[in-house]
């Protein structure tokens, strides 16, 4: 009944359900149960991990891929350490804990006929072994249960990270995020495109799980960024920022997603999937840090034109200049985000101005500059200026004072304009040559 209250507290699938354990009645079972015989208690501060120093040299540890024959070794061997251990100490109820654990692990390997599989590949999924696991608590992605990774096998998937247990492999039924961002290759742009659950036949989305709002064990729970309803086993209530809420309304507030979004969000956040100038080009308007690592990313297109040519200017080319130098103009969750919290502006003004500061010093990029014909000065005028405009039909260079006082006309275009004018049409031209005698084609 303890490790059951245990569990249940500390599962993500009872994680801000109506059916938690209570606290109390968790506490007083541990405390009658351990007062009794010893076994574990439902101590949060018992960790697996955790070897107490009376009993750290005994070797009790085994490794993640023990044979059936080790585990059945150190099972003996850990009956014998409790059967000597003081009733009630720390010793024992890890001894306990640790005994449950082997146990465990050694029907998993009964299950596995003795043979393991290093690696799997099933719905899109890379599973591999999992061989070192970092010092923290793991669930299963299948059924929500603790992976106790020190006597049970697990699987991570390489490209989403989904995890489980050796026995959930093969019921695996989570198509693999990777395989899903990839084949849409964007995000969700409606703002919870909620279908109700009667369009889902009330059932789980992802694993067909019957749902009903009378029963509390199994309460349908609304995925925000998806719009489907998932059981509480294939959602968390995990948090995230909504990529469409955020392109629309600006709005950060993190809201509760499915395990399936969760997995696709943090894979794809730095990925440039959002296109704000096509999905709410008023955004601009109202956030006057998007609108300015806007201009910012225009004059970017044009100095790795002039980055690109030359070699020494081509070591400027970090991957944030990649990422925001691009030609596609779309934007990745990291990237609103870092203009949000105002980290972005300060790389992105740094970043021009060591690239402007080597356009204008190199002899080879700034010979690819323009000279504003209006004026005649020999100041040297590049598209990336604040106080420099282009013609769109001839790409010319002019001061914008000077483009205003002209009436925005292109000294250029006139010129070739007029020489259009003056300059014979081929119709007009009589090709003396191309008149051919026809008695020469004709015996």
């Amino acid at each position: 009944m303890t490790m059951a209250s245990a569990l249940a507290n500390d599962s993500p699938k009872y994680r801000s359900s109506l059916i938690c354990c209570s606290p109390l009645s968790a506490d007083v079972t541990s405390r009658s149960s351990s007062s009794t015989s010893g076994c574990v208690s439902a101590d949060e501060s018992c960790d697996s991990n955790y070897i107490p120093k009376s009993i750290a040299n005994k070797k009790l540890k085994i490794h993640s891929s023990a044979t059936r024959e080790e585990i059945e070794r150190a099972i003996n061997q850990c009956k014998d350490i409790v059967l000597s251990s003081p009733q009630c100490s720390d010793e024992r109820k890890w001894l306990v804990r640790y005994l449950v654990e082997l146990r465990l692990r050694l029907e998993d390997i009964k299950d596995e006929d003795g043979g393991i599989r290093e690696r799997v590949a099933i719905k899109g999924h890379h599973f591999e072994q999992q061989t070192s696991v970092a010092n923290r608590k793991q669930y299963c992605d299948h059924c929500s249960g603790v992976i106790w990774s020190i006597v049970q096998n697990s699987y991570i998937c390489t490209d989403c990270g989904y995890v489980c247990h050796y026995k959930c492999i093969d019921d695996v039924c989570r198509v693999c995020a990777h395989v899903v961002m990839t084949e849409k290759g964007h995000f969700e742009m409606g703002i919870c495109p909620e279908k109700g659950l009667a369009a889902q036949d009330y059932k789980c989305a992802e694993c067909s799980t019957a749902l009903t709002f009378k029963d509390t064990w199994n309460e349908p729970r609304l995925c925000d960024y998806t719009g489907l309803y998932f059981c509480t086993t294939c959602h968390w209530n995990d948090l995230s920022a909504i990529p469409a809420r955020v392109v629309h309304n600006w709005d950060w507030e993190k809201r509760y997603i499915s395990r399936i979004a969760y997995q696709m969000l943090t894979l794809s956040w730095s990925r440039p999937y959002i296109d704000v100038e096509n999905t709410n080009n008023r955004l601009f308007k109202f956030i006057a840090e998007l609108e300015w690592v806007h201009k910012m990313r225009k004059d970017l297109e044009w100095m790795r034109r002039y980055l690109c040519a030359c070699a020494e200017g081509s070591s400027l080319l970090s991957p944030l200049f990649v990422q925001l130098g691009d030609v596609n103009k779309k934007y990745s969750m990291a990237h609103l985000q870092a203009i949000n919290d105002g980290s972005l502006e300060s790389e992105l003004t740094e970043l021009t101005e060591s690239c402007r500061s080597h356009i204008t010093g190199c002899a080879r990029c700034s010979g690819k500059g323009y000279l504003c014909e209006i004026c005649g000065n020999n100041e040297v005028l590049y598209p990336f200026d604040s106080g420099a405009i282009m013609c769109d039909k001839c790409n010319n260079m002019y001061h914008r004072s000077c483009w205003l006082r002209k009436g925005q006309n292109c000294l250029k275009c006139w010129r070739l304009n007029e020489r259009k004018k003056n300059t014979p049409t081929t119709s007009d031209v009589v090709d003396t040559n191309s008149v051919y005698d026809i008695d020469k084609f004709v015996d």
